[in-house]
């Protein structure tokens, strides 16, 4: 599934440059723009967009990709205009994964009026439910028991739903529940059992589980999407 909410970040550097000691006040200016949300699916998107403006010759852009040269295609579009501006873009065109998100890419840019090459980091944004929800021990000593329920999403999970195999109601006597944290107010074999943490963000759910008995060590066992 992929799911598009149009928002922009835009970060953009203007420089003036210099000519024989006088000011050349003919501005060279670059951007990198995200303009949509991009959530992990099977549908192409732009996954970011870097933009030079500049007079009398056009910049040169290109990416430095690391691990997703594989993954990522650049597409560039390069326009003239009649006032002798030059406006270029090159586009990160892909089919977003989880494994994108937060890989740093580089824009890198030339121009004749530059000695040295531009370069602008950038991090891939990738949104997508909960991929490993798991349930794992907290220490609160003010409790019996504490365990706490995490999840590998973007943006994070914030609803967090508990149930038991037992199918019996909590919280109860001798749980308590907290937001992602469940509580055990005393221990005793009556509470032995499965408990499953269900997470969601805005794009879904994955579910994590707890083998609890008395006398013994817990185990985790987590999903994984």
């Amino acid at each position: 599934m992929l799911v598009s909410s149009h928002f922009m970040i835009t970060i953009t550097v203007i420089s003036y440059f210099y000519r024989s000691g006088a000011e050349d006040t003919r501005p060279l200016s670059w951007r990198v723009d995200v303009d949509s949300i991009a959530v992990a699916g099977c549908q192409e998107v732009t996954l970011a967009t870097c933009t030079v403006i500049s007079e009398k010759t056009a910049a040169r852009v290109s990416w430095r990709l690391g691990s997703l040269s594989d993954s990522l295609k650049p597409s560039s579009n390069n326009v003239q205009h009649l006032d002798g501006i030059f406006t270029v873009s090159s586009s990160l065109i892909a089919v977003p994964t989880v494994q994108m998100n937060q890989q740093l890419v580089q824009c890198v840019i030339t121009h004749d009026t530059r000695k040295a090459e531009i370069e602008i980091d950038h991090r891939i944004k990738v949104h997508y439910p909960p991929q490993l929800v798991t349930v794992t021990p907290f220490n609160d000593p003010s409790y019996a028991e504490v365990f706490q329920c995490e999840a590998d999403a973007n943006p994070p999970a914030t609803d967090f739903t508990w149930h038991s195999s037992k199918h019996v109601t909590i919280p109860n006597d001798a749980i308590e529940i907290k937001g992602n944290k469940l509580y055990f107010l005393k221990l005793s074999s009556d509470l032995n059992g499965v408990y499953f943490c269900n997470a969601s963000n805005m794009y879904g759910a994955g579910v994590g589980s707890l083998f609890w008995h008395q006398g013994k060590k817990t185990e985790d066992y987590h999903s994984e999407l």
